[in-house]
């Protein structure tokens, strides 16, 4: 998608009747010269030396980018419109080897220990990709409408949206065990003990076991349309789509922790670790770092015209943009 033209505007500029004095002529000269220097102290001082945060490094990756994650200097990412999944090197940002192409829609990514599982839209599955040797596995079905994907306790935990179900997969793919939900599963987030769902449908988290492959208690009511989460400790860090907030969540006991913080219009994508939280708005087109001791928003940087994705290192913040065929690493 191109960018748009900017409007050119003609100035015209009028000479005066008459002319300026000779002395009129110096002081004007010396203010012009001061307010020059006075300006570039502004830029130096602004922008200079550590002043303002340095632009993103931009990488073309066709196909609608809409899924991501980070390791090991590697950043895979699923083109959803090209049926393939890329690998970048994630400090040159070339291009790792040529496309994994698993045909119809994938959307969204996991990290496992051997490699990914990527989710296919248009046909219902999930595939494993194993990094070393490179190899595809077969599609395993997981029903209509696969929303989001995570990986906890030797499981796959894949949401069904149209369902309301969250489906586990064990190892090798040898059983598959529903847990129903909520109305509307749309994103997970997993840590070593649980996987954390995100009803979009009725408002609500449901935390699952995922040793025992069983839910955990009744959902905790949020509110709103939560949309993405992450997980820090006992924390759920939950994006609000219609309030334009994110939420604190305990998950021990269920409550909400302070107040929602106000990050922008329609947050798409969290993620966080003990530094801080990032969100990102697809209706401001905006990066937000909120500060998770203070639970003040520290910064918001532009991104690009349709951002579907976020991933984080310890050292950049990752953004998928699925308008331009981009991903934007951003220095934290």
């Amino acid at each position: 998608m191109s960018e748009a033209e900017r409007d050119r505007r003609t100035v015209t500029v009028s000479h005066a009747v008459l002319r300026p004095s000779t002395r009129a002529i110096r002081l004007r000269s010396l203010l012009v010269a001061a307010g020059v220097s006075l300006l570039v102290l502004f830029a130096v001082l602004a922008f200079g030396r550590g002043g303002g945060p340095s632009p993103p490094a931009v990488f073309r990756v066709p196909g609608q980018p809409t899924g991501m994650v980070v390791v090991g200097g590697q950043v895979w990412v699923a083109s959803q419109a090209a049926g393939v999944v890329r690998l970048l090197d994630a400090e040159s940002g070339r291009q790792v080897g040529a496309p994994v192409r698993i045909g119809g829609a994938p959307a969204r990514l996991a990290l496992s220990a051997a490699g990914v599982w990527v989710t296919d839209t248009a046909r219902g599955t999930v595939i494993a990709i194993r990094r070393a040797p490179l190899r595809v596995f077969a599609p395993i079905d997981v029903g209509a409408d696969v929303a989001d994907v995570a990986v906890s306790a030797d499981a796959v935990w894949v949401a069904s949206s149209a369902e309301g179900v969250v489906r586990a997969i064990e190892p090798g793919g040898r059983r598959v065990r529903v847990l129903r939900v909520g109305a509307q599963p749309i994103a997970l987030a997993a840590d070593a003990r649980r996987v954390v769902v995100a009803n979009a449908g009725d408002g609500t988290l449901a935390r699952l076991d995922a040793r025992r492959r069983r839910s955990l208690g009744r959902p905790i009511r949020v509110g709103g349309v939560p949309v993405a989460l992450a997980l820090t400790g006992d924390v759920a860090w939950v994006a609000d789509a219609r309030g334009g907030t994110l939420m604190r969540v305990d998950l021990r006991s269920g409550a909400r922790v302070g107040s929602a913080i106000g990050v922008g219009r329609t947050p798409v994508a969290v993620v966080a670790d003990g530094r801080g939280v990032y969100v990102l708005c697809r209706g401001d087109r905006t990066l937000v770092h909120v500060d998770a001791t203070r639970g003040t928003v520290d910064s918001r940087r532009v991104v690009g015209p349709d951002p579907s994705a976020l991933a984080l290192d310890p050292r950049h913040v990752w953004v998928a943009d699925a308008g331009d065929d981009t991903v934007r690493r951003f220095d934290r």
